[in-house]
């Protein structure tokens, strides 16, 4: 059996997990893990370690750009995806700024 990538999806929007979740693992190359906050995110990265975050801005207990700075301060190496409704020039600078490897807004096909 190969290998799954193995990919955590942090946001807040239960049902946005769940679709991403099944879209991903309807291809059998992917292993989903999801968080609905910045907390169960950093958890989740400690203990283990993933090939692709998808990461939401708006989180409820923090700023996502800020849990990015922290993901990569614990030693997160892989792709950091921003997730965000937010889609002004500036927002997208701050997402990258933050250690981001790409910045996605909402809505998205």
């Amino acid at each position: 059996m190969a290998k799954l990538n193995k990919i955590l999806l942090v946001d807040d929007d239960e049902d946005l997990r769940e679709a991403l979740a099944e879209q991903l693992v309807a291809t059998e190359d992917f292993d989903t893990f999801e968080a609905g906050d910045g907390a169960a995110a950093m958890e989740r990265v400690r203990e283990e370690q993933y090939d692709l975050v998808i990461l939401d801005v708006g989180l409820p207990d923090t700023d996502g750009r800020e849990l990015c700075k922290r993901m990569r301060k614990a030693g997160v190496k892989c792709p950091i995806l921003m997730l965000t409704g937010q889609d002004s020039d500036a927002d997208m600078i701050l997402g990258l700024d933050s250690g981001a490897n790409d910045y996605i807004t909402k809505p998205f096909k």
